[in-house]
């Protein structure tokens, strides 16, 4: 049996010429380039990674009862999927019941939270006089004379 090329290769065996050259460059597959730069690979090489196309048989009793086999397995997914649709479209106003039921589910669920939230934080606390920033009064009265000699008594030590 003659090399195949890349493009024979890929109709060979139904896979992308890229996937057969990635083979080729990884080494799974062994191939050699001929004169004008196109790859020469072996039957046996190739269908030892990548398995041929399945062709059909010749003889016509052979192919009518594949084509058979094909029709009725057709035929019984099609009527599968038909009861699948027609099932959605019967359950169509379970599913929308369903939907605002859990939808209002959630939107008590948010309101009891929002209830309890405000339950647990107290409102802020107006500020008390505690809390106020000390004024040029409040500051001039800690300066007794007692604070000013103990600050300059530090400094002289700091300094001394």
């Amino acid at each position: 049996m003659p090399a195949f090329t890349l493009g024979t290769a890929s109709q060979a065996t139904g896979c992308a010429k890229s996937t057969i050259l990635r083979a080729i460059k990884a080494g799974r597959i062994s191939a050699t380039r001929d004169e004008l730069g196109q790859w020469s690979i072996e039957p046996v090489e190739l269908f030892r990674c990548f398995p041929p196309l399945v062709i059909p048989s010749a003889t016509p009793a052979t192919a009518n009862t594949a084509q058979k086999e094909r029709d009725a397995t057709t035929d019984m997914l099609v009527a599968e999927l038909r009861q699948v649709i027609a099932d959605l479209r019967c359950g169509h106003e379970d599913l929308r019941q369903e939907r605002d039921h859990w939808r209002t589910a959630h939107e008590r669920e948010q309101a009891a939270h929002a209830a309890t939230q405000r339950l647990l934080l107290p409102p802020p606390a107006p500020p008390t006089e505690q809390d106020a920033t000390p004024t040029e009064q409040d500051t001039a009265a800690d300066e007794t004379p007692r604070n000013r000699l103990v600050r300059a008594w530090r400094w002289m030590r700091a300094t001394g």
